[in-house]
This record gives C-alpha cells, structure tokens and sequence, in this order.
C-alpha cells in the first residue's frame, strides 16, 4: 500500500553533520524519535500515514544511521537530542509533541530536560531512564554480551534481520498469522542497515543513557506506553518495569499497557497502541 507522500525532505546541517528528515501533513509538529540503529523507514509504514491526518509529522535518521551522515566519534542520547533541537531549529518547529520509541524515548527524555521549551507533550514509548532500579544487578554499560555474540555467531546482518523477529519484537502469533508484514519490517531493517560500528555506537549511547536521578525534573505533560508482554529482560531491563519505573519519577505522567504487545506493538497492533497516544496528544 503506497502511503503519503512528504510535503518536504532533504538534509539539514546541524552540529556539523547532514540529517536526512522528512516531514508529512500539517497542523501541530510531532516528532517521531526512532529507536537503536534504526532509520525512519519503519515510522512510514503504520506511523506516518494515522498521525499524518492530523498533525505535521517530522521523522529523520539519527546520525549514523540511512541517508544521514555517519560520523565515526562517539555517539550518546544526549548528542542525538542536540541533533534533534538543532534540526527542529533549522526547519523553524519552535514546540512540538515528541514521541520516541525504545532509544528514541532515551533522546526523547533528553530533548525535555535540556529544551523544555520546545516540548508541548511528550510520549515515552517502550524505554527506560537507564538503570532504573537498584535491583538489576547487570547492565552492561557497553555492547551487552549477548547482542555481541549473536552478531558474532550470526553474522551482522542476519542478526539484524532476527531483531525483528519473534520473541522480542512480534508475539509469535502474529508471526504466524502476519508473516508478510514482519517481513515489510524485516526486509526494511536489512535494506537500510547501518555501518557495523555506526550501529555499535547505537548500542552504546543507548546502555550508557543514565537519566535516572534527573528525569522528575522533566516538567512537559508525559503519556508513559509500553506492550504488557515488553519484559525480555535483554541489555535494558524488562520494559514494563522501566516504564513503571519513570511514570513513579515523572510528574503527572500517565502510565497505558498496551495489551499483549511486546517491544514492537507499534508495528504488531498500531490499531491498540495509536488510539492511547492520539488520546494524549489532542489533550495536550
């Protein structure tokens, strides 16, 4: 199915670097943060075309990452949310709704700390502040081992294509019954995989992202949503108790479960996690 087309896109100069956007509809900007080593590509499928009706939707690749420029320096959430702002700035969106998912809410948290003025609404979607609870006796602040040793032993771009598989993105029902959208999915991670060390430095920025003892300092109006089956425990932490975890710290912020979804349940069932977040942002 052919989806909207974007009213504008190309690359800004921003911190020294190109970034790639592209942005659909009209109305209140809405900034779609996207996840570890992952490019705009996905947001177009599901994303773009629902919150395009209503709102101006902006969606860009980090740095590092698709038609951006792929610097080799260290990378952090921090500095993603400085691209971001500065991206903004260049395309005049003085405020917008921020959305970001999995790392995205990591520089999602960023962008509300360092720039709370350009924050309207703020929806933190499957991720965490860091090592959120004092319990989690392993988080590994560099590449996790086992991420390490599946691309070591799989190869880096079947292991990429198996991120996006069953267990930790889609139920395995949905595999079953819907091979030919994981396979959208799939097939679009796999065409626009990263450089092997752009996406280390990904995986990096995202287990070193510590927010923890900041994050209720963050005043924007927040919508906490995470799938009720996001609990693979993997580099992070179950992403049910990090998000519990922050809707504790941040004032105000108002906690959905998305019912059966795991990490990936806006690409599983867009037709249960949309209707929460449109929810939110039409009150804000």
């Amino acid at each position: 199915m052919e989806g909207p087309k974007p009213v504008k896109s190309g690359k800004v100069n921003v911190n020294g670097v190109n970034l790639y956007y592209e942005l659909y509809g009209k109305g209140d900007p809405l900034v779609l943060v996207a996840g570890t080593g992952i490019s705009l590509a996905p947001w177009r499928v599901f994303q773009v075309p629902e919150f395009s009706k209503y709102y101006q939707v902006l969606i860009y690749d980090h740095r590092g990452l698709g038609r951006s420029d792929k610097p080799d320096v260290a990378y952090s959430t921090r500095l993603f949310a400085q691209d971001c702002a500065a991206l903004m700035d260049a395309l005049d969106i003085k405020r917008a709704h921020i959305m970001g998912h999995s790392m995205g809410g990591r520089v999602a948290q960023w962008i509300a700390l360092d720039h709370p003025e350009k924050v309207r609404s703020l929806v933190l979607s499957g991720t965490g502040s860091g090592k959120y609870s004092d319990t989690l006796t392993d988080y590994p602040r560099g590449v996790p081992l086992d991420a390490a040793y599946e691309m070591i032993s799989k190869g880096y771009e079947k292991y990429q294509h198996d991120h996006w598989g069953p267990g930790f993105m889609f139920s395995d029902e949905f595999m079953k019954g819907h091979p030919e959208v994981v396979k959208q999915f799939q097939d679009l991670i796999v065409d626009e995989v990263p450089p092997l060390k752009c996406y280390l430095r990904h995986v990096v920025a995202r287990q070193c992202h510590e927010t923890t003892d900041i994050v209720q300092n963050i005043k924007a109006p927040t919508l906490v949503i995470v799938g009720s089956k996001d609990t693979h425990e993997g580099g992070t932490g179950s992403h049910v108790e990090s998000s519990r975890a922050l809707v504790k710290k941040i004032a105000g912020a108002e906690l959905v479960l998305v019912e059966g979804g795991k990490h990936g349940y806006l690409r599983e069932m867009p037709e249960k996690g949309h209707p929460p977040i449109l929810d939110f942002l039409r009150r804000h």
